[in-house]
């Protein structure tokens, strides 16, 4: 189900600004996916923080290597950015440099990725935070009798996308979501080692 979030229309405002756009929240309440439609069908350049070749050319680029690896690319788009050492001045060093290049940037993690890019990017951000589904986004894309049916399932299940996306497998996917991603964040937040 496609649902049009709420942000879309405040974050492509800002294209073109000339700062950096950053989307931090929760994992999987589709900050991917909402930049993805926003830079939608142009030649964009995406570099997924998740891959270790990605992490090793942008941790510690310089402007050279950074001309290099944008080539001619209007839009950058670093996906899981909170995953690549001194994300911070990379993201500085595009926007400073690279006039005419629109960046955007997204973090599972809003505390390990605001660590890393509140100071290197003072006055050089619009930082926006995505989190699940809302009621309006869900109403408005459906339509007021069938949300008002679904009302109960997103009382007991949320509004996770992908919880939305499965109906029936709702319990099913709230475990996945626990298991791989949240209890990992938490545990990670407070520097525990050892979650057993």
């Amino acid at each position: 189900m496609n649902i049009n979030r709420i942000l879309e229309s405040q974050i492509k405002a800002k294209i073109g600004s000339g700062k950096a756009i950053i989307v931090v929240g929760p994992r999987q309440v589709g900050k991917t996916t909402l930049l993805k439609k926003i830079v939608g069908k142009e030649d964009y350049l995406f570099l997924d923080g998740d891959d270790p070749t990605i992490r090793n050319l942008l941790a510690n680029a310089n402007t050279e290597q950074l001309k290099s690896i944008i080539g001619n690319h209007k839009t950058v788009f670093i996906d899981e950015a909170q995953r690549i050492e001194n994300v911070g001045i990379t993201l500085k060093i595009i926007t400073d440099q690279f006039k005419p290049v629109q960046v955007f940037a997204s973090g599972s993690s809003a505390f390990e990725l605001n660590n890393k890019i509140n100071e290197p990017l003072t006055g050089r951000k619009w930082e926006y935070q995505l989190f699940p589904i809302s009621w309006k986004e869900l109403n408005d894309s459906i339509g007021f009798v069938k949300a008002t049916q679904q009302l109960e399932l997103r009382i007991l299940y949320g509004m996770y996308p992908d919880v939305i996306n499965n109906i029936g497998q709702e319990v099913d996917v709230l475990k996945q979501l626990a298991n791989s991603y949240l209890y990992k964040d938490v545990l990670a937040l407070g520097g525990i080692r050892k979650p057993e």
